[in-house]
């Protein structure tokens, strides 16, 4: 494993570790073509509707969740699901993996649009379960009717302490630019498991909700994906699925229903770059490869100024008076994007936030796809560069200026939210005619966390965020 993909796997842990809490079956809901080891990168944007099983008003759960996917010969990527193919041969395949695993609830003292306050007699006011990080192995046995899989994971965060088992089989049909993957799965949970995401503690009964354990707990559950490629850069996808839960599950007080149907499309963009191997050998994205790389060191305040009005000049610092260092490295990934002359690049940072005495200083981390232009008519004299990120955030506390904000709307907060970046620079070498520093740029970006205006379950359906007003220099190299 190569240093760069060793990050972005750690990276994604991370975010992982400390995503929003809502019920349905997206890290089930696989992208990727489980043969695809083209060491391609890809972004894009997927919409769920799901059935709630669980007891309580809202029947229905929708959601905007971000897809993130790379499909290297070793290692993967495919949004909550990440790993290593430690054996992948024409017969067998053995996947060490982590997985985001996302059966938990929000505590439902509040609805999730509005931030209301819910009524007493809601079925789980006052309760509240985690999602977690599940890590483990699956064997795969490939066959002429479809690949058979076993596969055993356990929680790897402390938070329920169980595991599973899930045995499943899948087949995928391929046509000239479509495939169809039917597949059947079922899945034996752990007591541990099964008790926290399905029973009641007897600290949390109530006179309409009484204690109730749950021994064990199994599901079965079949679908059908669909992927269509639209043009070369353009992935469609169509994920079908369909969960029926046995009766210690459904028997639960907190269970409404006893199976339920979720729906998924999706779109990415496969960013599909030349692999220019920089020396003789086989291309490696990360220790072999010719693109450029950038490095960027950044220093700013935070603001209370909307992103928007910030692109339109309106550039200061917020009243709380609390800063934000930052460290990216990028790497490009392509020279074209929608065949125009823009430049795709993948982007890690780490940031620092200082939050004036008003809570610990605490880090960030950011995951992110860039977009660059730099063919300005003057740029043969003064080299300048436009970009523009799209991606994740995870703090480890939640910002000063995001409480004050997310208090002021009585509205949730989130560790994990939305990621947008603008940036503007100029060449140093350019400006002062220093050779040997035309490729460090100096310039400006905006730093902003979202929660795409409280329609994600994906952010916890936060209404709000916060922005960062940064100075930069950035070396390619």
């Amino acid at each position: 494993m190569n240093p760069i993909q060793t990050a972005a796997c750690r990276l994604g842990i991370v975010l992982a570790l400390c995503a929003p809490l809502y019920v349905n079956a997206f890290g089930d809901l696989r992208t990727l073509d489980p043969e695809d080891r083209s060491g391609e990168w890809s972004f894009g944007f997927a919409y769920i509707l799901e059935d709630v099983i669980y007891a309580g008003e809202e029947r229905e759960s929708t959601d905007l969740v971000p897809l993130f996917t790379y499909s290297g010969k070793h290692l993967f990527l495919d949004s909550t699901d990440f790993g290593w193919h430690a054996v992948d041969n024409s017969q067998w395949q053995l996947d060490v993996f982590g997985s985001y695993f996302t059966q938990g609830y929000n505590d439902h003292s509040f609805y999730r649009e509005t931030g209301a306050v819910r009524p007493p007699d809601d079925a789980l006011k006052g309760m509240e379960r985690k999602n977690t990080v599940e890590a483990g192995l699956e064997l795969t046995r490939k066959t002429d009717f479809g690949r058979f899989s076993v596969q055993l994971r356990q929680d790897a965060h402390g938070v329920h302490d169980g595991g599973e088992l899930r045995a499943r089989w899948a087949n995928v049909i391929r046509g000239n630019q479509w495939q169809l993957e039917p597949w059947v799965e079922y899945n034996v949970l752990s007591e541990d498991k099964a008790d926290y995401y399905f029973g009641v503690q007897s600290d949390e009964a109530t006179a309409t909700r009484p204690a109730y354990t749950v021994e064990q707990g199994s599901v079965w559950a079949a679908g059908l994906a669909g992927r269509y490629s639209l043009w070369r850069h353009h992935q469609l996808n169509l994920n079908l699925a369909y969960r029926a839960y046995s009766d210690e599950i459904a028997s639960s007080p907190i269970v409404a229903e006893d199976s339920g149907v979720s729906v998924q499309f999706g779109y990415r963009y496969e960013f599909g770059g030349e692999k220019r191997p920089k020396d003789s050998g086989e291309y490696n994205f990360a220790t072999n490869n010719a693109r450029p790389t950038s490095l960027r060191v950044a220093y700013g305040c935070t603001t209370e100024t909307k992103f928007v009005e910030i692109l339109q000049g309106d550039i200061n610092c917020a009243d709380l008076d609390t800063d934000l260092a930052s460290v990216f490295l990028g790497r490009q990934l392509s020279d074209r994007m929608l065949t125009l002359p823009i430049e795709g690049w993948l982007q890690l940072g780490l940031g620092r936030r200082f939050e004036n005495d008003l809570q610990d200083d605490f880090w960030e981390g950011v995951f992110a796809f860039k977009a660059m232009f730099r063919q300005f008519p003057w740029s043969d004299s003064v080299e300048t560069r436009v970009g523009f990120s799209n991606g994740v955030s995870y703090t480890g506390r939640i910002p000063a200026l995001e409480q004050d904000k997310a208090a002021r709307k009585n509205r949730r907060e989130s560790h994990l939210l939305h990621y947008l970046e603008f940036s503007l620079d100029v060449s140093v070498g350019d400006l002062f005619r220093l050779d040997g520093m035309r490729d460090l740029f100096a310039g400006f970006y905006v730093h902003h966390r979202s929660g795409i205006f409280g329609s994600s379950n994906y952010y916890k359906n936060v209404d709000g965020g916060s922005n960062a007003n940064m100075l930069y220099l950035e070396w390619e190299f």
